[in-house]
């Protein structure tokens, strides 16, 4: 994930003769990504490769590394794949996932902090790899609101629990 969370570099290995940019719509439907700065790199260095359609390229056929970046929207990271791939999604110091009310991560997903500040979350195999995040002022407003509502509860609960009490 890049520096400010609004987009991204993925780094895929496949085999075969074409890769191909999708996401999923409201409906569920096959939606193509809209991705830039692709590179296919073999074994040789980097590959020619050619636009088939909205959201596919096609190489000749063999083993190779195809680099893009895609866009962030909502704060909310989605990467669907065809066959299992180990997967790991590195924030950049400052973002966050590990609070449950702000963040959230797919089944299988695990977090750990790496040595420079940076948050890694890692899935072995997986087809689906999904995580929301957060910055420290989303979090700041969470506290905030709960210790408001808090303070009310007492503020509001005080007089009752003094009636009970006087009542009995």
């Amino acid at each position: 994930m890049l520096e400010n969370g609004t987009a991204y570099r993925a780094t895929v290995e496949t085999s075969g003769d074409e890769y191909a940019f999708w996401g999923f719509g409201t409906l569920g439907e096959r939606v193509p990504l809209q991705v830039e700065d692709v590179s296919v790199t073999g074994e040789d260095g980097a590959v020619d490769f050619q636009q088939a359609d909205a959201g596919t390229i096609t190489f000749p056929e063999g083993n190779y590394t195809v680099s893009y970046q895609g866009l962030i929207r909502d704060n909310h990271l989605q990467a669907f794949f065809s066959q299992p791939y180990a997967v790991t999604v590195t924030l950049p110091p400052g973002l966050d996932v590990r609070n449950p009310l702000l963040g959230m991560i797919s089944p299988g997903g695990a977090v750990q902090m790496t040595k420079n500040e940076t948050i890694e979350v890692v899935w072995d195999r997986t087809t689906l790899a999904e995580l929301r995040f957060y910055d420290p002022g989303r979090e700041i407003l969470l506290n905030t609101f709960g210790t408001i509502w808090v303070v009310m509860g007492i503020v509001l609960l005080f007089p009752y629990l003094l009636t009970r009490i006087r009542e009995e």
